[in-house]
């Protein structure tokens, strides 16, 4: 039997499938389409999403591909009224990285390969039963055969229309926004700028310029009027006659790559589990492309699940850990849908009242240093957090950061925080030289814990005390050195009982080997890193 079948090979499943086998899972993966599809689609990976991929070893490679935006430009009426500065990100990928989601998936995939995974491609869902003792999937190959295949849980990565979503009956509650939108990757000669987005407001809707590099650019726009007829694939023509009703930057289209035609779908599931079955990516949500969020939001969802199911796989893990996969991403979900649909609608509207107000509005907002400070980080899903969910009930807090907080990769003497991080089971940061009040009490679990001590400013942490970070980058916990209960209750609550060791004080000092000497964290880092947190 299968430890875990995913259905689907988009960035969602791949990063599943990556995360999984890479953590020692068996995993299968299988996608019905027969070869990855060659269009862009999504464009930008946040900077959450890159801090999450660099450590493992996927982010290097995209970064050298991808091009930078620093900064989203809007225009109105041939003028420039405001810009989201991205400096104002507290991370070290403190920009929008527009890479074409085929290129995406094909290092997704790469890497997979070299773990030993491939996609099977060419089969197709069909149906499935459970019980507690597993899922059987029945999947029908190009070919026309069926086989019944097994597996301990199921992942629905298969897109907006998801056919496990579907056999389930599960509700997708939302609303679809009627507006027609076109979308065309094209060259463009012209006085364009390739290090930041562009969105031109007009009465008529909007378009958007999505630098994709050398000379070559992604455009979304709105066409209430119908300038470029029903057609399912815009003409080259269409496209620029929509830029000259709406840009004051002269240019020339050229070389369209492809071109599209939809409506946009504001939807996510109340539920993101059901039994063995677990939902991720557009088959649990779908909103618009605004901010280029949605693939972003998959890749974190399956890094949040992905160690949990290897925990509960190994027996390190309580079942109940898996349950909070729901409780951490939707909430997540929810917010992120309700900000893409307000946003689409604000600049959707052909109201003139409403486009007055905007261009007027928009320069007075966004000259707020607050604004900018609280945009720019939840533009790159840094602001999202777990505070208050059951995974950080208790869990305390250290200097800002609370329970649930994403931990900053700030950066280090010989490196960055994450770089400690062991993406495979928790670390544990000691904080300050008397490692004694942590280590001692912990001695049963040196097998789930790596543990480090490290030399934190005093504006991230106290001078003494611990972090407990999850494999997704998240804190779990923290206190200060007497705070040892915390610690021992949050592991306890989430983690199967260890086996007692025989020698108790040589566990102990085997914990407190493993603690390296400190590293240091600039002033600089320690302080901006703590701007990410949520308000």
């Amino acid at each position: 039997m299968t430890s875990v079948l995913i259905v689907g090979a988009g960035p969602t499943g791949l990063t599943a499938a990556l995360e999984l086998s890479r953590l020692g899972v068996d995993v299968r993966i299988v996608d019905k389409a027969a070869e990855p599809s060659p269009t862009s689609r999504a464009l930008g990976v946040q900077a959450r999403t890159l801090e999450l991929l660099r450590p493992r070893g996927v982010a290097d490679e995209l970064l050298r591909l991808g091009n930078r935006a620093y900064r989203t430009a809007l225009h109105a009426n041939g003028d420039h009224l405001a810009s989201i500065d991205f400096s104002h990100m507290p991370s070290e990928f403190n920009f929008i990285l527009m890479l074409a989601q085929s290129e995406t998936e094909r290092l997704l995939a790469d890497r997979l390969r070299d773990q030993g995974v491939r996609v099977e491609r060419g089969v197709a869902f069909e149906s499935l039963t459970q019980d507690d003792t597993g899922v059987r999937t029945v999947l029908r190959h190009a070919d026309g055969r069926t086989e019944v295949a097994p597996a301990s849980y199921v992942i629905a990565a298969d897109g907006s229309h998801s056919p496990i979503r579907k056999a389930l009956g599960l509700p997708f509650e939302g609303s679809s926004i009627e507006q027609n939108y076109v979308l065309g990757d094209v060259y463009l000669a012209g006085d364009m700028p390739e290090d930041q987005l562009s969105i031109f407001l007009a009465t008529r809707g909007f378009l958007a310029v999505f630098p994709m590099g050398d000379g070559r650019f992604r455009f979304m726009a709105t066409d209430p009027d119908g300038v470029t007829g029903d057609d399912a694939d815009p003409s080259p023509e269409d496209i620029q006659n929509l830029y000259d009703r709406t840009v004051h930057i002269p240019a020339r289209l050229y070389g369209l790559n492809w071109s599209s035609r939809f409506r946009i779908n504001s939807r996510h599931m109340n539920t993101l589990r059901a039994g063995r079955v677990f939902f991720g990516g557009d088959a649990a949500h779908v909103h618009s492309p605004a901010g280029g969020q949605g693939m972003n939001t998959g890749i974190q969802d399956m890094i949040n699940l992905g160690w949990k199911l290897a925990m509960v796989l190994r027996g390190t893990g309580r079942p109940e850990l898996l349950d909070t996969y729901e409780t951490d991403r939707l909430p997540v979900i929810k917010q992120l849908v309700a900000m893409t649909e307000r946003a689409t609608k604000v600049f959707n509207s052909t109201n003139p009242v409403a486009h007055a107000l905007l261009t007027r509005l928009t320069p007075v907002v966004l000259s707020e240093s607050a604004v900018q400070a609280k945009a720019a980080p939840r533009l790159g899903q840094l602001s999202a957090t777990y505070r208050g969910r059951p995974s950080s009930k208790g869990g305390g807090r250290i200097g800002p950061l609370r329970a649930g907080d994403r931990v900053p990769d700030v950066r280090l003497a010989e490196g960055r925080l994450y770089d400690l991080l062991d993406t495979s089971t928790l670390t544990l940061f000691v904080v300050g030289d008397d490692t004694d009040p942590i280590a001692a009490p912990h001695h049963d679990w040196v097998d789930v814990l790596t543990v480090h001590r490290v030399a934190l400013h005093p504006a991230l942490a106290p001078a003494s005390g611990w972090l407990l970070v999850r494999p997704d980058g998240y804190l779990a916990a923290a206190g200060g050195a007497g705070e040892s209960d915390r610690l021992t209750g949050w592991l306890h609550r989430w983690l199967t009982e260890p086996a007692q060791p025989t020698n108790s004080s040589n566990a102990a000092r085997h914990v407190a080997s493993r603690l390296p000497s400190s590293s240091s964290i600039s002033a600089h880092s320690a302080v901006a890193a703590t701007h990410s947190r949520a308000d």
